[in-house]
């Protein structure tokens, strides 16, 4: 296990940056998401973390040594890395024992002691069964283990993740889940998980860090980030619901703020005093026949259990979850509680982005 730190990190390819100024500590034995979409740059933090890449600025610091920056450059071979990619990076002509073994073959491991830990890994990650097989003979997901027991066979001191279950089914990506969950109980390692898929971070990750444009908006555990957005970004990128203009009302209660939100006096949650926008999350939208404020049905969406409503409140589109199928085009009373309120520098454009992502 090794802690990582990134110190005023940044990477600029042919003059654009790529990474600007990222400082972020993850602690050892953490699991961390690098959350956000194509082109934000979390693919560079975790490749100048592998060592792939030489930084513009700034460090990188793993278990206390520095790794890169500062005049300081090890070797990927060096740094005591695992990682598994989204291709798995499998050798085709290999058996998944011989896979497995290869990392050890290459650090010269004496072969009873190599032989040994090949197969802990592989009980590890339930392979025992498969250790003569070849790649091309097992499914997507047993391969996506296969790259994870390789990984585990050094005792790495962290471990990086590309991606790796984007060329997965919807329904082994979800079984999958488990299987790195499990793998990140069972080694205690220091895990970096790149995704842009928010329910894979908000599942697995002990802590996610949001990345637009090459910097982190905010770094923290996924109920935070759901429940507590530090800007529009993060509140339209992660979860469901809406993001909408406020403005005080200058009443202030033990509880929160007194903001109007679509017309309506609500009670806020809110870290400011002056916040210019709330996010309304589905949990926080009731639907009552009394409520003064109403909205249009513009979808319903079955999901199992209950259903997932658009609605259309004075020109906002909200989202929220009822027992029962609604019309569309039919008109229900809606009541909001417990929104959070934040302010953000630049609204407007930010949503533009989250708009254009989505």
């Amino acid at each position: 296990m090794a802690e990582l730190i990134f110190s005023n990190l940044s990477k600029q390819f042919d003059g654009a940056p790529a990474l600007d100024r990222i400082n972020a500590q993850i602690k050892s034995g953490e699991f961390v998401a690098l959350l956000g979409p194509s082109g934000c740059g979390k693919t560079t933090l975790l490749r100048l973390t592998a060592g792939f890449e030489h930084p513009s600025a700034g460090e990188i610091r793993i278990g206390g040594q520095s790794v890169a920056g500062g005049g300081q450059f090890v070797p990927p071979e060096e740094r005591g890395i695992g990682i598994v990619f989204q291709s798995y990076a499998l050798w085709p002509h290999k058996s998944v024992s011989a896979n497995v073994s290869y990392p050890l073959e290459v650090r010269r491991v004496p072969r009873v002691e190599r032989q040994a830990r090949v197969n802990e890994a592989l009980s590890l990650t339930g392979l025992s069964d498969f250790a003569q097989r070849m790649p091309a003979q097992l499914s997507g997901g047993q391969r996506q283990r296969v790259a994870l027991a390789r990984c585990l066979v050094f005792d790495p001191r962290a471990v990086l993740l590309d991606e790796p279950l984007a060329n997965l089914d919807l329904a082994l990506r979800a079984s999958m889940h488990e299987v790195f969950s499990m793998f990140h109980r069972r080694t205690g390692a220091t895990m970096l998980y790149v995704t842009h898929d928010q329910g894979e971070a908000l599942a697995l990750a002990d802590r996610v860090a949001v990345m637009e444009s090459g910097k982190i908006r905010q770094f923290a555990a996924p109920e935070v980030l759901y429940r507590e957005p530090v800007d529009c970004f993060v509140a339209g990128f992660v979860g469901d619901g809406a993001v909408v203009s406020v403005r005080p009302t200058g009443q202030v209660d033990r509880n929160g703020l007194m903001l109007k939100v679509l017309g309506q006096e609500v009670l806020s949650r809110s870290a400011t005093a002056e916040p210019s926008h709330v996010s309304i999350r589905p949990e926080s939208i009731t639907l009552s026949d009394d409520a003064p404020l109403r909205a249009r049905v513009t979808g319903c969406t079955y999901l199992g259990g209950r259903f997932r409503l658009s609605l259309d409140a004075a020109g906002e589109t909200l989202v929220a979850f009822a027992r029962q199928r609604a019309t569309i085009g039919e008109t229900v009373g809606i009541k909001l509680q417990d929104l959070w309120a934040f302010r953000d520098p630049d609204g407007t454009v930010l949503m533009e982005k989250v708009l254009a992502y989505a």
